[in-house]
């Protein structure tokens, strides 16, 4: 697929609203001319749980022309792909292969899925384990993605179970499918990454401390892995020492050369924002946004600027 087939869906912090509120926070987007939408973790978490939420989508879809797109799988503890909890396993597949039919109705060319590292940074598991299981659950969702044409794009972060190289060598046994694929983010590339003055004592203990057990390893690379894979991508800024998911100019990526080496991607089949809205502070630390939060418009405007 050419790079100008290849559009933009906006993730934003609908499921915050009450549900008679959402159309309202869909049409600040819609007067802006976006119609395009993440559909996020948080939205098909509740389908698989409450059949009438996902009744509520398909009816929300239809009157305003919103387009829920670009699917996020539900990811954690229960959903990740190498949980090594023998009685959710098959669970965990099952839900996986409900949403992806969800997004396959609601018209999604990408199914992003974590690999998982709850087990790894809190539970003590070791990586050879957890491989085994992430493996054995590609070996599952693959033929159901292609069932439902999507691409199972499996995303890259900041710790060992699900760096850059790791994701790369768990989906190498299934690329002769075209049903698997990278989600290639941005904000955890960056994180990973070395740069001029970066420091290790910088970085939060829980990161270079519980979850990568005191042997942090910069991964400087992982653009250079994955390009070949890459199919979607999460697109966010941050400071290059934790997961702000700030807005792209407000953190330390060189935008100016990563945009058009993302475009670049020979499979690149759509873009997804994932900017965290709010201001304060959260899990990751002090967020990047002004008081009050990053606005619609500015996140607009953003994105049109970098040439999507």
């Amino acid at each position: 697929m050419s790079m100008t087939q290849a559009e933009l869906s906006y993730y934003y912090h609908f499921s915050m609203y009450p549900d008679n509120l959402v159309k309202f926070a869909f049409r600040e987007f819609l007067d802006h001319g976006i119609d395009r939408f993440v559909f996020s973790d948080s939205m098909i978490t509740r389908c698989l749980k409450e059949p009438a939420y996902l009744d509520f989508l398909r009816d929300l879809t239809k009157k305003p022309g919103v387009k829920l797109v670009s699917m996020h799988a539900p990811f954690g503890g229960e959903y990740d792909l190498n949980i090594p909890v023998p009685e959710r396993r098959a669970g965990m597949i099952s839900d996986h292969i409900r949403a992806m039919e969800i997004a396959a109705e609601f018209g999604s060319k990408t199914y992003t899925i974590h690999v998982g590292a709850y087990h790894y940074c809190s539970c003590g598991a070791e990586l050879p384990v957890l491989r085994k299981y992430a493996l054995e659950a590609l070996e599952q969702l693959v033929p159901a993605a292609e069932k439902n044409g999507l691409v199972l794009a499996v995303e890259n972060s900041f710790e060992p179970p699900n760096s850059a190289r790791e994701v790369l060598d768990l989906i190498t046994p299934f690329l002769s499918s075209p049903a698997i694929g990278v989600c290639y983010d941005t904000g955890h590339a960056n994180v990973m990454a070395s740069a001029p003055g970066k420091k290790l004592e910088n970085y939060p203990e829980w990161l270079t401390g519980k979850n990568w057990r005191n042997n942090f390893v910069y991964e400087d690379n992982a653009l250079d892995l994955l390009r070949d894979h890459i199919v979607t991508t999460h697109i966010h800024d941050n400071s290059g020492y934790t997961d702000h998911h700030g807005m792209p100019g407000d953190g330390t990526i060189d935008w100016k050369t990563l945009i058009p080496e993302l475009k670049a991607c020979p499979r690149m089949l759509e873009y997804q924002t994932e900017v965290t809205m709010l201001d304060g502070v959260n899990w990751a630390g002090t967020l990047l946004a002004p008081p009050g939060g990053y606005s619609v418009k500015r996140l607009v405007e953003t994105f049109r600027n970098l040439g999507f």
